[in-house]
């Protein structure tokens, strides 16, 4: 097995999709990453013989299957910027070349991979015609009249368009099944540390080979989606465009098209049967500014309270049980109401724990009543806030925290450029969970750390049936395994001793203080988040990630 892996350093892809220039391509085409190698291999003061023969490798190589999550599209916006030279070129012709171009592509998409000779036939005639419309020596018209039209600020202003998405996980993996020799690994090793960018210069990558791999998410099939492929003879075929265009003349991607099945479409049609806790539901996220981010995450239930307060205090009277967790009566509500969930920045090699935001959690369940008191305080508190300043065009919001003074946040209304606070990141369909932030036990185990061997054996064992019992309080069944620490099971989560006692209850001293402990959860069966966990599970506690089976990282 064959791996490449390919991390968007900036959260986002960038890249038009080569059927509609006002949608964004995702997954991105493999065509796309050989071209990017090759453009770095070239780029080279002194090209490298083995990378040369490593890209006629990659290029000999059926497609590959790949690994991708969900995206969201950003809205695309026009933008007019001077063109390269408003003389050397003929816009009309220029366009109508463009159009041609972009016509014969439908059409030999149209024709795919279909077995049909005549198809076949097709389109051979029409690569054969696309060659022949990609050569632009023709559209040139003569040198500037004046030296002043070359300027930037007097060229002609063009609109273009540059469609993104924002992928839940910022990466793409390309798999194949079998690998190259060692030293064409090396050389592939070498040339895909250089690779900088894929799509638009905007859209930084890093990447890298990998002998391991996720789960494919889209794999090569007789039918679905046209994604665009290389074949034997690529670098060949891009060495002898290039003699046409020399880098500054329109061009095309030459490719070839491979249809790909999704697996997640699979997924989706057996979502109404995936397993979902009862206090999964709507996010509203509201992203701490940057001066805001130091706090860690064993300030999680002072926070959360922090932020509860505030709704409460905007909220109309009376509150409702859905949103207090609260009867009239002052008992507990039998009922999952609103949650308040402290986001904290793990899962990553370099995470450090920070809180990057704050989540309102709305279970499906909840009553509308509950739900039109919750978005109405918080619409009133924006309003109270528009004095304040704006950040992303939405009104600064404080939580006051006393003598630790106060976090500024906003709400996000769009896909955040941090990770941490993309709610996919948190309810994505696993089998195996760890806690961001430990879990309250609902029941006190016993002394896990004094007494005998036994005594600490049978406490840590009531611990993991604690941590069962809370899986089936909120609708999930019994997970087939559980570990139970005092230790963290993914990167940037801070030790559970490291974290205050928790208390349910009115008041310290007039409650019961809860036992914390971190645990990993495996269920037979995928489970859609968000998941959280125990008895501070409406106040951050117990908030858990999804990871890969024997994984504990998101990288």
């Amino acid at each position: 097995m064959f791996a490449v892996e390919v991390n968007f350093l900036t959260g986002r892809f960038v890249a038009t999709s080569h059927y509609d220039r006002n949608l964004a391509e995702w997954p991105p085409h493999p065509a796309r990453l050989f071209s990017a190698m090759v453009a770095t291999w070239a780029d080279s003061d002194r090209p490298d013989p083995a990378e040369r023969n490593a890209l006629e490798w990659f290029e000999a190589q059926d497609p590959p299957s790949i690994s991708a999550s969900q995206a969201e599209r950003r809205s695309v916006l026009t933008h007019f910027v001077p063109v390269n030279d408003a003389t050397v070129v003929s816009t009309a012709a220029y366009r109508r070349r463009v159009r041609k171009i972009d016509g014969l592509k439908r059409e030999l998409l149209e024709v795919g991979q279909s077995d049909n000779a005549a198809d076949r036939r097709r389109g051979r005639t029409l690569q054969t015609r696309l060659l022949k419309e990609r050569n632009v020596t023709n559209l040139v018209s003569g040198r500037a009249r004046t030296g002043i039209e070359i300027l930037p600020e007097r060229r002609i202003r063009q609109a273009r368009l540059y469609p993104s998405v924002t992928p839940v996980e910022p990466r793409v993996t390309y798999i194949w099944e079998s690998g190259p020799t060692r030293s064409t690994s090396n050389a592939l090793d070498s040339l895909l540390g250089r690779v900088t960018r894929l799509g638009h210069s905007s859209s930084l990558v890093s990447c890298r080979s990998a002998r391991e791999s996720p789960a494919p998410t889209y794999v090569p099939s007789d039918r679905g989606t046209v994604l665009r492929w290389v074949r034997k003879g690529q670098l060949e075929h891009l060495e002898s465009e290039y003699r046409q265009h020399l880098g500054c003349r329109p061009r095309t991607l030459p490719f070839t098209t491979v249809r790909y099945r999704s697996l997640q479409d699979t997924w989706n049609a057996r979502s109404a049967t995936v397993l979902r806790p009862d206090t999964a539901g709507e996010w509203l996220i509201f992203e701490f500014l940057p001066a805001s981010r130091h706090l860690p995450s064993t300030r999680t239930a002072e926070i959360a309270k922090v932020l509860r307060r505030a709704i409460f205090k905007y909220a109309d009277d009376p509150l409702p049980e859905g949103l207090t967790g609260h009867r009239k009566d002052g008992t507990p509500s039998a009922s999952p109401h609103v949650g308040f969930l402290p986001l904290p920045y793990v899962g990553h090699q370099h995470a450090d724990g920070r809180l990057m935001g704050a989540a309102i959690l709305i279970p499906e369940s909840l009553d509308s009543r509950s739900r039109r008191s919750v978005l109405r305080a918080i619409s009133t508190w924006e309003d109270s806030c528009r004095n304040n300043g704006y950040d992303d065009g939405q009104p600064q919001m404080y939580l006051e925290l006393g003598n630790a003074g106060r976090i500024a946040m906003t709400r996000q209304t769009g896909t955040s450029d941090l990770i941490t606070l993309r709610q996919g990141v948190w309810q994505r369909p696993a089998r195996r969970w760890v806690s961001a932030t430990p879990i309250a036990l609902p029941s006190h185990p016993g002394p896990l750390g004094r007494g005998t061997a036994s005594s600490r054996s049978k406490a840590w064992r009531r611990a993991q049936d604690a941590v069962i019992a809370s899986c089936e309080h909120i609708g999930l069944p019994e997970p087939e395994h559980v570990v139970v620490s005092w230790d963290p099971f993914i990167p940037g989560s801070r030790p559970a001793q490291q974290f205050p006692a928790f208390w349910q209850g009115s008041r310290r001293g007039a409650g019961v203080a809860r036992r914390l402990v971190h645990s990993s959860v495996t269920f037979a069966e995928p489970v859609s988040g968000p998941l959280v966990l125990g008895a501070g599970r409406y106040l951050g506690l117990g908030l858990m990630r999804p990871v890969k089976m024997g994984d504990e990282t998101d990288e």
